[in-house]
């Protein structure tokens, strides 16, 4: 014999997965996103060969 009604049980069940849901979801600053790669800006001008007369 139960003694809670089933509908307080689905409410108690659906209260604690969502709790636990929002407990163990991760922020989202831990997400780990694929940066771009960064091209490093040359510093120094190329070496250019100078014209022949």
């Amino acid at each position: 014999m139960y003694f809670y009604s089933p509908q307080s049980l689905q409410a108690e069940i659906n209260y604690r997965q969502e709790r636990m849901k929002r407990d163990f979801r991760r922020p989202l600053w831990f997400k780990r996103t694929p940066r771009k790669p960064v091209t490093p800006t040359p510093c120094a001008q190329p070496v250019r060969a100078r014209h022949a007369m």
